[in-house]
């Protein structure tokens, strides 16, 4: 649970992560739930699914059967909510937008969820920046092949971040930074695929 001190009043000093956002792990997955049985299909955000600073859209998402939904309602993802990698080799983030509100947080995931007065997007710059990820690196453990990353540990991580209306602007940047790069991403892959249309039209009369 998130601490009642204000936010704005400890920004310019250095705070917890767990004083300026809720922090948790995402929902378990029994053996018989991944298998999908009978229950409702609700869609799962997974390792996977954090990609190029953003989470896949709901439709794109695996989905798992629960005989009991309302288990997963607490786990449900909200725009702006930050997403970690609590699992695996590689430290991979995500920021939430509207096409993914709504999914389920796979246990393999954490959340942090930003408190009043806190800007999702510029606390998602600071804690996936350069000088701060190496920070949340060392608080995974485990083995090479098998790292782990608690929502505990997480909560005690120390930060600053600026003023309300600095982080707007920081925010603004963030997204505008990562929404040109998917666009030009998914220029290229128009462009590369238009190319091998043409080549096969070219080398083999093929029309698509």
């Amino acid at each position: 649970m998130m601490g009642s001190a204000n936010p704005q009043e400890m920004m310019s000093d250095a705070t917890r992560l767990g004083d300026i956002a809720e922090v948790f792990a995402g929902v378990g997955v029994s053996r018989e739930e991944a298998v999908q049985r009978d229950g409702e299909q609700l869609p799962m955000i997974g390792v996977r699914d954090l990609v190029d600073d953003a989470v896949s859209p709901i439709e794109a998402l695996d989905t798992v059967g629960f005989d009991k939904p309302q288990r997963a309602e607490n786990y449900r993802v909200q725009t702006g909510d930050i997403l970690l990698t609590g699992r695996g080799t590689a430290m991979k983030f995500g920021l939430v937008g509207p096409e993914t509100e709504g999914a389920v947080a796979s246990s393999n995931i954490i959340v942090v969820r930003p408190a009043f007065g806190v800007v999702g997007a510029a606390l998602y710059a600071l804690l996936s920046s350069e000088a701060y990820r190496p920070k949340i690196e060392l608080l995974r453990r485990g083995s090479t092949t098998l790292l782990s990353l608690s929502a505990k540990d997480l909560k005690r991580l120390e930060l600053n971040l600026p003023p309300l209306e600095e982080q707007h602007r920081i925010a603004a940047i963030m997204l505008e930074t990562r929404d040109a790069y998917r666009n030009a991403i998914r220029a290229a892959e128009l462009r590369r695929d238009l190319a091998r249309q043409l080549m096969n039209q070219r080398l083999f009369g093929e029309k698509n």
